[in-house]
């Protein structure tokens, strides 16, 4: 018993050792050790493309813990649909799909495409042209205009000046 424990214990050690080694320092380890960590790779026969499909993200662990923030703002990210056509070892052509946050380019188009349907369909809505004046307008005696601005008169004329002090 005490002979198998005589050998069995340095192994153990050592096979302790190892592990520490490389979870400490993998970088000291050959690549072909870490070949279990990297995706199966082909031979591309079509990049990475485009689809045209779009979808927006954000956080929603704040609206599941608060359904009341369904309304309030929050930031969304623009994501955009890619895929490519990987030939794999066998020939056999798989198709592989992604969804990567937009540029600045697509999120544009994006935006653009928005106010151009709102526009075809009168879905926008605008100002009105005649925006009313902050002063209301008064008749006075020197201009009987309606259209002219409030002009102070007399004792009116102070009625601000000590009022910040």
């Amino acid at each position: 018993m005490l002979d198998v424990l005589f050998y069995v214990l340095p192994v153990i050690v050592v096979i302790a050792g190892a592990f520490l080694l490389y979870s400490l320092f993998p970088a000291a380890f050959p690549a072909f050790l870490h070949h279990a960590h990297r995706p199966n790779q082909g031979v591309i026969k079509r990049d990475w493309v485009a689809t045209g499909r779009i979808d927006f993200a954000a956080q929603i662990t704040k609206i599941k813990t608060n359904p009341g923030d369904m309304d309030q703002p929050t930031e969304f990210k623009l994501l955009v649909e890619e895929r490519r056509i990987v030939e794999s070892i066998a020939g056999n052509e798989n198709l592989e799909i992604q969804w990567r946050l937009a540029t600045l380019r697509e999120a544009k188009a994006v935006v653009t495409q928005y106010h151009k349907y709102l526009s075809d369909n009168s879905l926008t809505k605008t100002v009105p042209d005649e925006i009313p004046s902050l002063a209301p307008t008064v008749t006075t005696k020197d201009n009987p205009s309606h259209d002219a601005p409030a002009v102070k008169q007399g004792a009116e004329e102070d009625w601000g000046k000590d009022s910040w002090q």
